[in-house]
């Protein structure tokens, strides 16, 4: 039975995070839309609300974009900070990934919209600090949308030393890792990460054990196995924009998002990209084509 709270029914807890959780509801004209509130854990935090504030902040300037989820409305209800964005149905990257999908299609537009809700976030003054799969979502017909802003910063002139290291190891490059100045190539080197796993279904710096990987990731000389190698079906180039995207130097990786997903877009323009140990699946037109999910 839906639950009241303020003007919206709560219908289903969709999604659960350490200090916040997220809800199928509807508004008092029956919109359907996602609540997203801190959980009585982030209540009793000292930095939760900060952040769930910091993210709010993020949304309430950032002009609407196709591959940014979209937020509508804000509030406090019951002493409880919330805010209200569009519903999707699907799922996140990071579930679909360890579903290990049996017809993931149209790759290459997937890749492009991740790459321009990224640009456009970049392009209006943010880095991300913690992109990632799991804050990538995926609609029913693979529309793409970028989440989780509670991380986010101001994008800095220049490499910036930040109080507090924030983000997910696995997908921070070594100079986030190790506390050193960064900038919104922080971004790129995630956005990389992140292609690469869903390219090949594994990590670029894999180790027995979570310590070890990070030593791998740490370590300058560490040799990645290109992309094309684990996954023939991949283009070369593309192969190529993946490993400068995760160079361990950040002056080696590409300058910007925007120039990134220049070569991107030059690089897909029409060409076969499967899931590592899928069918090939053709892709037509990347720049236009809607791709689409089988669940």
């Amino acid at each position: 039975m839906a639950q009241k709270f303020g003007k919206y029914r709560l219908h289903e807890c969709v999604a659960q995070g350490g200090i916040t959780e997220i809800w199928l509801a509807t508004d008092e004209f029956e919109n359907v839309v996602a609540v997203r509130r801190l959980r009585q854990s982030g209540l009793r935090s000292t930095s939760a609300p900060k952040l769930f504030k910091a993210g709010l902040k993020v949304h309430r300037k950032l002009p609407p974009h196709p591959n940014v989820i979209r937020f509508i409305n804000h509030g406090k209800e019951q002493g409880v900070p919330y805010m209200v964005l569009e519903f999707i149905q699907g799922s996140d990257l990071k579930l679909l990934l360890s579903r290990n999908q049996d017809h993931i299609e149209n790759v290459a537009d997937l890749l492009i919209q991740m790459a321009d809700g990224l640009n456009h976030l970049h392009d209006k003054g943010w880095i991300h600090l913690d992109y990632k799969p799991e804050n990538i979502m995926v609609s029913l017909n693979a529309h793409v949308s970028l989440l989780d802003f509670d991380t986010c910063q101001p994008m800095p002139g220049k490499p910036k030393k930040f109080p507090k290291i924030t983000g997910t190891p696995v997908y921070m490059p070594p100079e986030q890792l190790q506390g050193q100045p960064i900038d919104h190539r922080v971004d790129i080197y995630a956005w990389g990460v992140t292609a690469y796993e869903l390219l090949t279904h594994r990590k670029p710096f894999p180790g027995r054990n979570p310590e070890d990987a990070m030593r791998n990731q740490l370590n300058k000389n560490f040799f990645v196995k290109p992309v094309h190698q684990l996954n023939p079906g991949v283009p070369v180039a593309l192969s190529q924009l993946i490993h400068k995207c995760i160079a361990y130097d950040p002056d080696a990786r590409y300058p910007n998002v925007t120039v990134m997903n220049a070569v991107l877009h030059r690089v897909l323009g029409v060409q076969n990209v499967p899931v590592a140990n899928e069918p090939v699946i053709e892709i037509e037109n990347t720049a236009t084509q809607m791709p689409s999910f089988s669940f």
